[in-house]
């Protein structure tokens, strides 16, 4: 309410001014200089009005965190990943969208015998329902993600897909793998945090 009235009164105060310009007998170039002088003038107040409220304001970026255990942060991965997978689509100009990301799943499969469970990645899987861009037809994509804990948070070390019965791919360099890279850095990355 206070910034219409503001506006307002800006907005008297340079119709008087014009007004009084043109009956004080101000040649064109004058009247255009004084004019352009309040309009500038103008336009800082109104743009640093707001300034304080927004450096000072709380965000939404601002009060992220990390969940910590690895059970939220595979369900908040899982929420989130549709966004910054379709981001990440539309940035490296992939003609795909996510329709939804199933609930993850995280029962480990066995990797190696000899190792200790605590050293081996956390698994997560994942099922994805794309479509083409502009398409009806809807496929089903199935993600095995790697992800290790390190001195800055949670990274992906390796990211496979299945689609169907084909044998698994690795996508550790592909859109899946770099989504959930950024959701990690985001989310996890002390020095991304404020």
């Amino acid at each position: 309410m206070t910034e219409k009235v503001y506006s307002l009164k800006l907005w008297s105060v340079d119709k008087a001014l014009i007004i009084s310009m043109f009956k004080t007998g101000m040649n064109q170039n004058q009247r255009l200089s004084r004019l352009l002088s309040r309009l500038m003038m103008a336009i800082a107040i109104g743009t640093f009005t707001h300034l304080p409220n927004s450096v000072h304001a709380q965000t939404y970026i601002n009060q992220r965190t990390c969940p910590a255990d690895f059970p939220s942060l595979s369900k908040a991965l899982a929420k989130d990943l549709p966004d910054y997978l379709n981001r990440t689509y539309s940035r490296l100009r992939i003609k795909r969208e996510v329709m939804t990301i199933s609930q993850p799943e995280l029962e480990p499969l066995p990797l190696a015998l000899d190792q200790a469970r605590d050293r081996l990645p956390q698994q997560i899987f994942l099922s994805v329902l794309e479509r083409q861009t502009g398409k009806v037809e809807i496929s089903q994509r199935a993600y095995w993600l790697f992800l290790v804990p390190t001195k800055n948070g949670w990274r992906l070390s390796m990211a496979f897909m299945r689609i169907g019965q084909a044998p698994p791919v690795d996508v550790s360099d592909a859109a899946i793998a770099d989504a959930s890279n950024k959701w990690l850095r985001d989310f996890c990355d002390p020095r991304y945090q404020r």
